[in-house]
């Protein structure tokens, strides 16, 4: 069984020029900050290099390492999501699920130890779609009872 896993981050035809770009404005206001340093002019120009310098930075942080691994992982031996505002922001075993409930937009898992409701409504219909069909390829192999809440 192929393991599934939803990803949302940036393109690559997205992330190379903004890299460009956050280089192209981090050089240049690191330019124009150092230029204006060393002539003892601490004036506008000074803190447009300061802010552009910072811009820069924040850019390349945003495309590079701020972007996520992934939003929802389902395999054989867990289902891992990273949602936001979720009550689960982990992995669940599949050996612990005891039922499996699925509604439009939300699942309702339950476990030997707790009752989960994850909210879907934020992913794409084609994501939405793929992961219902996953949990129930899942659900077929191991025996899991599942249906619609």
């Amino acid at each position: 069984m192929e393991d599934l896993k939803i990803v949302y981050s940036l393109p690559a035809k997205v992330k190379i020029p903004a890299l460009v770009s956050g280089g192209f404005l981090f050089a240049l206001a690191v330019g124009v900050g150092i230029f204006q340093a060393l002539h003892s002019q601490f004036g506008f120009l000074f803190y447009v290099g300061v802010a552009g310098t910072a811009l820069a930075i924040l850019l390349v942080f945003t495309v590079t390492v701020w972007q996520s691994d992934f939003i929802v992982e389902i395999d054989n031996d867990e289902f891992r999501i990273k949602l936001p505002k979720q009550r689960i922001n982990g992995s669940i075993l599949w050996e612990t699920v005891t039922q499996l409930g699925i509604g439009l937009s939300y699942l309702t898992l339950t476990t030997t130890g707790t009752n989960y409701k994850i909210d879907l409504g934020n992913l794409k219909y084609n994501d939405l779609k793929r992961i219902k069909t996953k949990l129930i390829e899942v659900c077929e192999t191991k025996n899991i009872p599942f249906g619609n809440v």
